[in-house]
């Protein structure tokens, strides 16, 4: 019975519990975020740039 539970866990493991799997998920919002940092560093240079 244990065995059993062990291995339909591993075989179907969710997006947000821990495993082999949840270091590489991204979710949309750390993109997001990401994706704003990026915005915030390329205008920050532009205005140095340009003065």
């Amino acid at each position: 019975m244990i065995l059993r539970r062990r291995l339909r866990k591993s075989l179907n493991p969710r997006p947000g519990s821990p495993g082999r799997d949840a270091g590489r998920m991204t979710r949309g919002s750390d993109i997001i975020l990401i994706m704003m940092a990026a915005l915030l560093v390329i205008l920050a240079a532009f205005r140095i740039l340009h003065g």
